[in-house]
């Protein structure tokens, strides 16, 4: 929600608390449907087995959220399932000596495991996003690999200039956000998870 009001595109989703509540926001999403639990203090879900995707009806669905809840609660994230694309993550990092830096990397598991990131102090417009999409490993990605179709540039710099924009905004009051992944495909981009980190009020 944060990161859409900064006009970064995101996926529809709903917060429920019981089966009921969750498969009504299925129906509302739209099958298929990514099912994340929500619990307060669970920063990173697939690390503690919390994500099911591609739940294409209402059988799969209770069977997931069965699970999900039994062991880490009834309160869950219902949302669209993102179209297939280029996983990049998008950020904001606070560095002691310059500030909060926007960041933009490989996402999904190769941020940690490529190191693929690049920063740069905000305010960061259009062409500066395109330049630093431009430096990194994956950058080939975006053009179409084995058929794929090219990723809309445009729309993920617009994508990168929205959170510099929040960055600025928020300044000390956010210590970190990471939006990972950010999906990229020829239609645009969606940032599909966020995480959050207050700062100082």
């Amino acid at each position: 929600a944060l990161v859409g009001d900064w006009g970064v595109p995101t996926v529809a989703a709903e917060v429920a608390t019981s089966l009921e509540e969750a498969l009504a926001a299925a129906e509302r999403v739209g099958w298929p449907v990514a099912l994340k639990t929500a619990t307060p203090g669970i920063a990173h879900k697939s690390e503690v087995g919390g994500v099911r995707l591609g739940l294409d009806g209402p059988d799969r669905f209770a069977a997931a959220y069965a699970d999900l809840a039994g062991r880490l609660g009834p309160r869950a994230l219902v949302a669209a399932m993102a179209r297939p694309g280029v996983e990049l993550a998008l950020g904001v990092v606070a560095d002691r000596q310059f500030g909060p830096l926007v960041m933009v990397a490989a996402g999904g598991v190769l941020v940690e495991l490529l190191g693929d990131q690049r920063f740069a102090l905000p305010p960061v417009d259009h062409r500066q996003a395109r330049a630093l999409l431009d430096r990194l490993a994956v950058r080939p990605l975006l053009d179409g690999a084995r058929g794929a179709a090219p990723a809309d540039l445009d729309a993920v710099a617009d994508a990168v200039v929205a959170v510099s924009a929040l960055a600025l905004d928020l300044g000390h009051r956010l210590a970190a956000l990471d939006v990972n992944p950010l999906v990229a495909g020829p239609d645009g981009c969606v940032a599909v998870d966020a995480l959050v980190v207050a700062g100082q009020r």
